[in-house]
């Protein structure tokens, strides 16, 4: 474990320049800047060139078929992939790009509790009516936003290929270790839940 941890943000975006801006603002206004890694498999979403916080941009090793996108999640995949080049004792903490963070404590507070799941809450969008979620570990009451664990761990799990797999891998991951529940809400989605992987043009 490294005496010096991190919290890397994997931040995966598509066709979502303002939704994007946005959540990328939140961001900025961390007491500590976590290291971003931004996932997109699209080289015409040039919005992300706009970043000036400390990035990397990840692009995946290959882009699905439409057909395959249709009913696949391709950023579950994408998550696997970038977890494969991040060390070991750090920690891990997944955002879309339609999110924002509104605690500005929340990587700061990952840190400090140096544990191997941390899970805090979250604010869901209009036809939700602004619920919380992340106070226990349901189906539909618990997202990947709600939770942040150690880089060694999160690459045990594999995230599945379909759309919607966060409770599955949450689920799996408390099998092994203990969370630890905060009553901190960490984000909100900025307006409604959507696509996490952006709105394509066309499938």
């Amino acid at each position: 474990m490294t005496s010096d941890p991190s919290v890397y943000l994997l931040l995966r975006t598509h066709n979502r320049p303002e939704e994007f801006r946005r959540c990328i603002d939140s961001i900025s206004e961390q007491s500590v800047i976590p290291e971003i890694i931004i996932i997109s498999d699209d080289k015409n979403d040039n919005y992300i060139n706009e970043v000036k916080l400390p990035h990397q941009i990840f692009r995946p090793l290959y882009k699905k078929p439409r057909w395959w996108i249709r009913h696949h999640n391709p950023f579950n995949d994408y998550f696997n992939q970038v977890l494969s080049i991040i060390p070991d004792g750090h920690f891990i903490y997944y955002l879309d790009d339609d999110d924002e963070l509104v605690d500005t404590d929340w990587i700061k507070t990952v840190l400090e509790e140096n544990t191997d799941l941390l899970i805090g809450r979250f604010q869901l969008g209009k036809t939700h009516k602004g619920k919380i979620i992340g106070k226990e570990v349901v189906r539909g009451k618990i997202g990947g936003s709600c939770i942040a664990i150690r880089s060694e761990i999160a690459r045990e799990f594999k995230w599945p290929l379909i759309g919607a797999g966060d409770f599955f891998i949450i689920s799996q991951i408390i099998k092994k270790y203990e969370p630890k529940f905060v009553s901190i809400v960490a984000g909100k989605v900025q307006k409604d839940l959507q696509h996490s992987w952006g709105a394509r043009k066309s499938y």
